[in-house]
């Protein structure tokens, strides 16, 4: 397999290792929206970047929401 497509495959994998925190995000986010519109991966970036929030496991986060971006992927769905 190219490197590529390991790369990919992992940052996929991202999302299940992180669904807690995930499922927090989403959550403190939707409660500041008050339901008003649906979420975004930028709304999920933003909120990591925003409340300053450092570790591997955000920056993974980061990485795959990117990664959902590039796809053409913009709502979030849990």
């Amino acid at each position: 397999m190219s490197q590529i497509v390991k790369d990919s495959k992992e940052i996929e994998d991202y999302y299940n290792q992180h669904l807690e925190v995930l499922r927090r995000i989403h959550h403190l986010i939707k409660q500041r929206i008050k339901n008003k519109r649906q979420i975004t991966y930028s709304d999920i970036i933003g909120f990591i970047s925003k409340q300053n929030l450092k570790s591997e496991v955000y920056t993974q986060i980061i990485v795959w929401c990117n990664y959902n971006i590039r796809k053409g992927n913009f709502f979030i769905d849990f």
